[in-house]
């Protein structure tokens, strides 16, 4: 019998590449959807001021161009192209980490919205770094906002969520390993 035993330290095939490939699918996706919003936004609602759609107020479309920050909240000129290139330092340095798929959709979400704010940024007037983001949704009481801004929402409260639930499953796993390592003294019969 010429058996080989498998390898101990054989690779995950699994999700392992497939990783790198649902981050970067989700990041483009995300990417270009937002991008073509934007430029759909610019052409529909430039000049058009405040545009119900019929809900009552509930959803409404109006075009603003935010130098601020998500939401409008202020900051430092450069500021949110920094954050913008750190959030995606520290996505792209978590990766070689990430085992679940889930995980990967939701850094790609995060991914995709922070370089399509981040193309924002760069390119649009009145230019770098303090380019105005395009924002044209507005729900209700909430301010007006992109896709992209949808997305890092979103992808952050999944990665939120998805730790929890990953250190809860190896916790799990961990007192699990413990009750199986567990060895009850020896003992003997009784003696006589």
């Amino acid at each position: 019998m010429s058996g080989t035993a498998p390898s101990p330290t054989r690779r995950r095939a699994l999700p392992g590449r497939l990783v790198y490939v649902v981050w970067a699918g989700v990041a483009a996706i995300w990417f270009v959807l937002d991008q073509a919003t934007k430029v759909l936004a610019v052409d529909l609602l430039t000049g058009r001021g405040v545009i119900d759609a019929g809900l009552g107020g509930a959803l409404e479309w109006e075009l603003v161009r935010n130098t601020n920050a998500a939401f409008g909240i202020p900051g430092f000129s450069g500021m949110f192209v920094i954050v913008s290139v750190l959030v995606l330092a520290l996505v792209v340095r978590a990766l070689p980490r990430t085992d679940r798929l889930s995980l990967a959709f939701a850094y790609g979400l995060v991914s995709g919205g922070a370089l399509g704010n981040l193309m924002d940024r760069l390119f649009r007037e009145p230019g770098f770094p303090n380019g105005g983001v395009i924002d044209f949704v507005k729900v209700g009481w909430w301010p007006k906002f992109n896709l992209a801004d949808s997305a890092i929402v979103v992808g952050a409260l999944l990665i939120a969520v998805l730790m929890f639930v990953v250190e809860r499953e190896e916790a799990a796993a961990s007192q699990a390993r413990e009750r199986s390592r567990s060895v009850r003294p020896g003992t003997t019969g009784p003696r006589g």
